[in-house]
């Protein structure tokens, strides 16, 4: 007879009663693994599951953040665009007012110009030869002195040589004079610091006319006075009525006395 194999390729049926045969490890690990693997499956697919909520939880999220912005960037778009209409619209107010204001100071100056002649038709009230205008009292003085005298007859008279504050007054003084007055402005005591006889300074009154062509006054000309021309007279011997010209203190000219009343 032909001897007995113990075989290691059977897997007995029933634990214990064939327990004396071997055991394939091949067919013992794939059984196992035919058990274990669906446990792996499930778990794999409980990842998987998690997973994707969380995924789709980050898209919900992001388009939540998105509209939010696409609903900011909305918002700053048309507030863009109604700050964009206000500007223009106040930039055409602006050019309206501009066009308005241009035309009133128009009409002012032409205005002023009108009273400034009917103040200078209106200024012939005369007390013994003053004349009452605008609150000043003024004297044209047909006696031909220098400076210092000039000033000196005007404070005889409880006056001062004239002190001109303001282009209304410059044309009426213009208006009643034909040749060169002294006026109450020197710069004796400093070189080209001009001052009016009531100590105010140019800047303080605001206005000057000097003559502006050549020779543009004052030029401190010292040909005919090597001391200088320290004074100042309305008009000069050439006719030019309308501007202040510097001139040496020594010349005799008429002038203009001013008080108030």
């Amino acid at each position: 007879m032909d001897p007995v194999h113990e075989s290691n390729d059977y897997m007995p049926a029933l634990g214990g009663k064939f327990s004396k045969y071997k055991v394939n490890p091949i067919q013992l690990q794939e059984r196992e693994s035919g058990v274990i693997s669906p446990k792996w499956t499930k778990v794999l697919l409980i990842v998987l599951g998690f997973a994707l909520v969380f995924a789709l939880g980050g898209l919900c999220t992001l388009g939540i953040l998105y509209n939010n912005k696409l609903a900011d960037f909305e918002s700053l778009n048309n507030q863009h665009i109604m700050v964009s209409k206000q500007l223009s619209a106040q930039k055409i107010n602006n050019t309206i007012m501009k066009k308005e204001f241009k035309d009133l100071t128009a009409r002012y100056n032409t205005l002023r110009e009108w009273l400034s002649f009917y103040d200078a038709q209106t200024c012939n009230l005369s007390v013994d030869g003053w004349i009452a205008c605008r609150g000043k009292l003024y004297l044209f003085n047909s006696d031909k002195l220098n400076w210092s005298s000039s000033q000196d007859v005007c404070i005889s008279k409880g006056a001062d040589l004239v002190t001109i504050t303001n282009q209304t007054e410059q044309n009426y003084l213009v208006s009643k004079i034909k040749e060169a007055h002294w006026i109450g402005l020197n710069d004796l005591e400093t070189e080209g610091h001009w001052v009016w006889v009531n100590n105010q300074t140019l800047t303080e009154t605001g206005v000057q006319f000097w003559f502006m062509d050549s020779p543009r006054q004052p030029d401190n000309w010292r040909n005919q006075d090597p001391s200088g021309e320290n004074c100042a007279s309305l008009g000069d011997e050439n006719g030019n009525f309308q501007s202040w010209f510097d001139a040496s203190c020594k010349k005799t000219r008429k002038f203009i006395c001013e008080k108030k009343y």
